[in-house]
């Protein structure tokens, strides 16, 4: 059985996790010498606004359930709205470690969520496909999050794949552009539609194995998820299905990049003196990205020592703990993932910073026992 433990934390808990998370930030940031008072604060309002962007969508799907709570046609699908961004900061606040990648994240969900909000309001509750339509969309999109936070949680799955990968030297690039001419897309992969570069991130995620044993997973039983979605997560999560509308395909592309880079780099071996490299050249008021990237590289070895495995393993999952955050984080992320690995790393001359950063994950097993 595997190790992990899913968990779902509904609103008030939520909320918890959030401050708590808050709480870890601002305090893993005391170590860190800032470049200056203002760039200390502009850090800082970007911690507070994570949480109060929490709470802020989590009042609003309140408010529209109210708001049609009477509505025989829109009451239902106002409940599942809120049901869907409660799973969707689930996986915002355990599966982000990273709070400036984590930023990037909000902004797509809550742009996302604003669109599904107009939608209902907007619905003709005298047709009564429209109305099945949204409400079967929505589940849809509920069950793709709900999958992406059970495949984030199934590492061991994939593990074998993972390290033939570092064993055969294969660039991540390369893996994307192999699976990308296997389902039939050509020219570049930043030039493919959103739903496209999905299919291409779900084929790896497939072939590697992280597709099976979800039900494994301490806490998925019927009363968590439904079967149906342990099904659909053991098979094939497919976005050509219905094509993403309503601004989602930017955010399932970050749930389905922190997927596939798992499933990419989990057998490589990051040493301490990775670690210790990145902090060092930035312990001192930050420095430039390409110069952390620069001390990383020369201290990896193997595929691993590339620019596009330093900025991806210091965004997502940290080196050994130390993670790169920097307010280009969002921008660094969907470079990578959004050209599959091609694109040069861009920003390298902005200022970036080194720390520890809180475990949403553990923290919300935590708060689930309340």
């Amino acid at each position: 059985m595997s190790t992990a433990f899913y968990v779902f934390l509904k609103d008030e808990k939520l909320r918890i996790l959030a401050n708590t998370i808050r709480l870890g930030e601002v305090n893993d940031m005391y170590p860190i010498k800032f470049a200056s008072p203002g760039e200390q604060l502009q850090y800082l309002r970007t911690v507070n606004g994570n949480m109060t962007d929490v709470y802020s969508l989590l009042d609003e799907c309140n408010l529209l359930v109210d708001k049609y709570k009477s509505d025989g046609a829109r009451s239902s699908i106002a409940n599942r709205v809120l049901v869907y961004a409660e799973h969707c900061l689930n996986n915002a606040l355990q599966l982000f470690r990273n709070f400036t990648l984590r930023r990037d994240y909000l902004d797509k969900l809550i742009e996302h969520q604003h669109e599904l909000f107009q939608a209902v309001d907007e619905l003709d509750t005298n047709s009564r496909s429209a109305v099945s339509e949204l409400e079967e969309t929505i589940r849809e999109y509920d069950q793709m999050v709900v999958a992406h936070m059970l495949l984030n949680l199934n590492s061991h799955a994939s593990a074998q794949f993972s390290q033939y990968i570092m064993n055969i030297g294969l660039p991540f690039d390369e893996l994307v552009r192999t699976n990308q001419i296997k389902l039939g897309y050509g020219g570049k992969f930043e030039n493919l539609e959103d739903e496209q570069k999905l299919e291409v991130y779900n084929e790896i995620c497939d072939i590697s194995g992280r597709m099976k044993g979800v039900a494994t997973i301490e806490g998925v039983t019927k009363t968590v998820v439904d079967e149906e979605v342990i099904n659909m997560t053991r098979s094939t999560i497919s976005y050509r299905k219905k094509k993403p509308k309503f601004k989602s395909a930017a955010m399932f592309l970050m749930d389905m990049g922190i997927i596939i880079w798992d499933v990419y780099s989990s057998g490589a071996t990051l040493t301490e003196a990775v670690r210790t490299a990145i902090i060092t050249a930035a312990e001192a008021g930050g420095a430039a990205l390409g110069k952390v990237i620069g001390v990383a590289v020369a201290k990896m070895v193997g595929i691993a020592a590339t620019s596009v495995f330093a900025v991806a393993a210091g965004l997502i999952a940290g080196i050994i703990g130390a993670f790169i955050v920097g307010l280009v984080a969002g921008v660094l992320f969907d470079a990578i993932f959004g050209s599959g690995g091609e694109k040069e790393i861009p920003e390298e001359n902005a200022r970036v910073y080194v720390s520890n950063m809180p475990d949403g994950h553990l923290l919300a097993r935590r708060i689930a026992a309340l």
